[in-house]
C-alpha cells in the first residue's frame, strides 16, 4: 500500500470516528429516554465517568499514534526521481520492545483501575442507605418484579422512592434477557438458572424507561418496561394499595367480566382474592393503575385492551398469550365484559 492509498484509509478513518461523535450530539441522543449520557442516578452518573474518561484516553493514543504514523510516511517516502533512503532500523531492539510493552501494560492500567472502582462500586448498594430488595425476572417477553420485603408482586413497572438505592436480583425463567436502565445504571444479564445483582438509585422522581438489551425472540424488541421514581410519600401510598386484595367487581358488567375472567384467564394469570393463582403470565391484581400495557409498548386504555384481548398476536409478534389453550371463545359482549372487570382493577 503506497503512501496516498494509507493516507485515504486514515482521513476515512478520522472521518467515521467524528461522525460517531457528532453524532452523540444529535437531538435525542444526550436527552432521549434511552440515553446515557443523560443521567439521573449514583451508577449511571460513575459509569457515564469512566465512559468519557476511557473514550479521552483513547482519543490520546490515536492523536499519538495517528501522528507519529503520518510522520514516518511523509518523512520517509521515496520523492518522485530519488532512490529510496531506507531509515535506519530497530527491528529486533530489545530495547525498543520492551520499552513498548511497558508503555502498553502502563497504559491499559491508567485505563482499567477507573473501570475497576466502577465495577465495584456499582456490584452492591451503599452501606451507609437502606436499600429496597427488588427481584427481577425476566420472562418471554415482560418483567416480573417482585419485592420480597414488601409482598408485593406486579408486572412491567417499577416503583422506586426518589433517593433510596435499589437492589436488585435479576433472574430469567426461559432465555437470557438483558436489564437495563440507560439513565439509571448500566445493563445485566437475566441468564435462567443464575442470580445476577446490580443496584440504582433515582435522584429526580420522573419515569424512565427500560429495555431488555439481549436478543431473546419474536418480540425482544417489544421487550420493554418503566421505572417510576416516586416521591416517598408517593412510594408508600402505592405500597398500601399494591398490598391490598383486588376489589371486588361492583356493577353488573365487572361482576360478568369476572365471570368471564374465571373461565380461563386465571389459568395464567393472578388477581388476589379473586381466586385467580395463575403464575405464566403478568400478575393483574392492580392492572387498572399500570398505564401501559405489553410489557411497556402500549397504552393502558379501553380501545388498546380490548385489542390486546382481540388480536394478542397481531399486538405483540410471539405473544405467548393464546385463548384457544384455554379453551375460550369470547364474543363481542364478552370482551367488553372482561376489559370493564379489568378497568376495575386498582
Amino acid at each position: 500500500m503506497n503512501a496516498m492509498r494509507l493516507l485515504q484509509v486514515i482521513l476515512v478513518g478520522a472521518f467515521l470516528i467524528g461522525l460517531y461523535f457528532v453524532s452523540l450530539f444529535l437531538p435525542g441522543t444526550l436527552d432521549g429516554p434511552m440515553s446515557f449520557l443523560s443521567v439521573n442516578g449514583p451508577v449511571a452518573l460513575e459509569q457515564k465517568s469512566v465512559f468519557w474518561y476511557t473514550v479521552g484516553v483513547s482519543l490520546f493514543l490515536m492523536v499519538v499514534v495517528g501522528a507519529v504514523f503520518l510522520y514516518a510516511i511523509f518523512r520517509f517516502r521515496a520523492k518522485p526521481g530519488q532512490d529510496f533512503d531506507v531509515p535506519e532500523q530497530s527491528h529486533g531492539s530489545a530495547k525498543v520492545e520492551v520499552a513498548l510493552i511497558v508503555a502498553s501494560c502502563l497504559l491499559l492500567i491508567v485505563i482499567a483501575i477507573p473501570n475497576a472502582k466502577a465495577l465495584f462500586y456499582s456490584a452492591s448498594p451503599p452501606a451507609d442507605k437502606e436499600a429496597i430488595k427488588v427481584v427481577a425476572i425476566g420472562h418471554q417477553w415482560w418483567w416480573e418484579f417482585q419485592y420480597p420485603d414488601l409482598g408485593i408482586t406486579t408486572a412491567n413497572e417499577l416503583h422506586i422512592p426518589v433517593g433510596q438505592p435499589i437492589d436488585i436480583e435479576i433472574k430469567s425463567v426461559d432465555v437470557i434477557h438483558s436489564f437495563w436502565v440507560p439513565r439509571l445504571a448500566g445493563k445485566m444479564d437475566a441468564v435462567p438458572g443464575q442470580i445476577n445483582r446490580m443496584w440504582f438509585q433515582a435522584d429526580d422522581a420522573g419515569t424512565y424507561q427500560g429495555h431488555c438489551t439481549e436478543y431473546c425472540g419474536d418480540s425482544h424488541a417489544n421487550m420493554r418496561f418503566l421505572v417510576m421514581a416516586d416521591e416517598s410519600a408517593d412510594f408508600d401510598k402505592w405500597v398500601r394499595t399494591e398490598k391490598k386484595d383486588a376489589p371486588a367487581p361492583a356493577s353488573v358488567q365487572e361482576i360478568n367480566g369476572h365471570r368471564v375472567f374465571m373461565q380461563g384467564c386465571n389459568s395464567c394469570h393472578t388477581v388476589k382474592g379473586a381466586d385467580a393463582m395463575g403464575v405464566v403470565g403478568p400478575n393483574l391484581t392492580h392492572f387498572a393503575s399500570r398505564t401501559t400495557l405489553g410489557s411497556g409498548i402500549f397504552e393502558n386504555n379501553d380501545d388498546n385492551l380490548t385489542n390486546w384481548i382481540k388480536f394478542p398476536k397481531k399486538m405483540k409478534p410471539g405473544n405467548l398469550m393464546n385463548l384457544d389453550q384455554v379453551n375460550m371463545v369470547l364474543s363481542d359482549k364478552d370482551v367488553d365484559e372482561l376489559v370493564a372487570y379489568l378497568n376495575s382493577l386498582k
